[in-house]
């Protein structure tokens, strides 16, 4: 998928300042969403320039990219977004799988109605996908799906681990949409969405765990297909 296909609209305002912390979460997704496709140089002055920060801190925020796997540095080039390697891909979708027991083990949290209406909103938002067939709007769903998952997660280690490896694998599975039968995806998706809302409904963790263990199942089989 291109860059075209799929651009981050975020911006950084002159007349926001962002924390170190912030900026990482926006260069993260903008890796994620394909913005800065595999193997595409990051451009320092530019970056800092753009956050209005020195570039002390900015290379603070590329140093955590790069030990999570994001970026890295290379001689003579400088920063590089991380290329994508499909055998590591496969291993973490097993890993999230099994995260998804260890969530379903954690302490829950308590499933209130702004959770509800929060995965009611995406459920409109994947039907519109029917028609307009939006490859960006499909990954900006994931995305804030993953977000509302996330905050289901008690455990902050296992909340951290998790996040991280959604990045890192989100974005491979972005790159292949052009590939597959996207209104395949996009019922699989929908009917997750609609189990996993039933499932909160029920104030069921476990049961939601399971749903989306079982998705990333599906997503590991279309994987597994590619060469």
């Amino acid at each position: 998928m291109s860059v075209d296909n799929v651009k981050y609209k975020e911006s950084a305002p002159e007349a926001i300042r962002y924390s170190k912390a912030e900026i990482y979460q926006i260069l993260r997704k903008r890796i994620c969403l394909l913005t800065y496709e595999p193997d595409s140089r990051l451009n320092e002055r530019d970056l800092a320039q753009e956050f209005g920060i020195s570039r002390t801190p900015l290379r603070s925020v590329l140093q955590r990219l790069e030990n999570d796997g994001f970026i890295i540095s290379q001689h003579g080039r400088g920063t590089v977004v991380a290329p994508i390697d499909l055998g590591a891909m496969r291993d973490i979708y097993v890993i999230r799988m099994h995260l998804m027991d260890a969530v379903a083990d954690s302490t829950p949290v308590e499933i209130d109605a702004s959770i509800l209406e929060s995965v009611e909103a995406l459920i409109g938002r994947c039907l519109k996908l029917r028609v307009t067939r939006d490859k960006e709007e499909f990954a900006r769903i994931i995305i804030r799906l993953h977000e509302i998952l996330h905050g289901l997660v008690s455990n902050q280690i296992l909340r951290e681990f998790n996040d991280t490896l959604f990045y890192q694998s989100a974005r491979f599975w972005f790159l292949l949409l052009d590939d597959v039968d996207f209104d395949e995806q996009t019922d699989e998706l929908l009917h997750e969405m609609e189990m996993l809302h039933r499932s909160l409904e029920l104030g069921d963790i476990k049961l939601a765990s399971s749903i989306h263990k079982a998705h990333l199942g599906l997503v590991l089989a279309h994987l597994k297909k590619v060469r």
